[in-house]
């Protein structure tokens, strides 16, 4: 139960990081409720109103945050059920379900990842970054998302009306 206590504790303090960056970067766009992106997982709402969506896979997000608490949900969920297997079942029974869990964890978590990414280079062309390109091979390394939108935060966004 304390490794899954570490994995919950671990997404949160990512969330928050991201807020901080995501409030820097409505801030500047002129979010009247960029404060509230402290608030767990509404960093996510307010980053999708600024991008105005996007697609992942080729499936158009419309609601980034709901998207993500989905996500989240589900992989605590594979990782609580995983813990429980391998204390409650028979080793038999538990290799296999620790890899049923594992796929659908592992798959979760890459649509999480595409998503930040791809989220994260639409707000790039948002605020009229000149290296893109390698703003977003940055942000390939996901923590430093924030640390790039905070960066990026000092120039000038467009609307949502120019960027379409």
């Amino acid at each position: 139960m304390s490794k899954l206590l570490y994995i919950a504790l671990g997404v949160l303090a990512f969330v928050e990081l991201y807020a901080i960056g995501a409030a820097a970067a409505a801030r500047k766009c002129g979010e009247k409720d960029w404060k509230k992106c402290f608030i767990p997982f509404y960093a996510f709402y307010v980053i999708n109103r600024m991008t105005g969506g996007f697609t992942v896979l080729s499936i158009p997000v419309r609601k980034m945050h709901g998207m993500l608490i989905a996500l989240t949900a589900v992989i605590l969920a594979a990782c609580a059920y995983t813990f429980w297997g391998q204390k409650n079942l028979p080793e038999l029974s538990a290799g296999p379900l620790k890899q049923i869990m594992t796929v659908i964890v592992v798959f979760c978590a890459f649509l999480a990842y595409v998503t930040l990414v791809l989220s994260a280079k639409k707000i790039y062309r948002r605020f009229n970054v000149k290296r893109e390109g390698a703003f977003t091979l940055l942000s390939l390394l996901v923590v430093t998302i924030p640390v790039l939108f905070c960066y990026v935060s000092k120039n000038e966004p467009k609307t949502l009306k120019e960027m379409y």
